[in-house]
C-alpha cells in the first residue's frame, strides 16, 4: 500500500493539486486522502476510477503494476480555481477522441 500511496501523492503533487482539492473531488475527507497517500488506508474501486480520470492514467499505473504513464498536454489554471471535475471530464473526452482516431485508422487500414 505504501508504494501505491506514494504514487498517488506524486501524481497529485506533479499536477499541482492540494490534498484538499483532490479530497473534495473524490468526496472524502482530506485526512482520509492523507492516510491513503501514506499507505495507511485502502480505497474503493470508485476512488481508483476517479483518480485515473483526474490524472489520465490507467488503474495498473496507480496500482504500481505498470510504469507507463502518458500525461495529456493540456493546460489548466494554476491559480487554485481549477475545477477537478472539469479536468477529469476533459481527460475522459481526450481519451475517447484518441480511441476514435485509433478505430478510424484501423478501419482505413482495412479498406486499403
Amino acid at each position: 500500500m505504501k508504494e501505491i500511496g506514494d504514487r498517488i501523492k506524486r501524481l497529485r503533487e506533479e499536477n499541482g493539486y492540494s490534498q484538499t482539492q483532490v479530497a473534495d473531488y473524490l468526496g472524502i475527507d482530506q485526512s482520509n486522502l492523507s492516510k491513503i497517500e501514506r499507505g495507511e488506508r485502502k480505497f474503493k474501486l470508485g476512488l481508483l476510477k476517479k483518480l485515473c480520470l483526474l490524472y489520465n492514467c490507467s488503474q495498473d499505473y496507480i496500482l504500481c503494476r505498470s510504469n507507463e504513464y502518458n500525461k495529456n498536454d493540456i493546460s489548466f489554471r494554476r491559480d487554485g480555481k481549477v475545477d477537478l471535475e472539469v479536468v477529469a471530464k476533459v481527460n475522459e473526452t481526450v481519451n475517447y477522441l484518441k480511441l476514435l482516431r485509433k478505430i478510424e485508422k484501423r478501419n482505413n487500414d482495412n479498406l486499403k
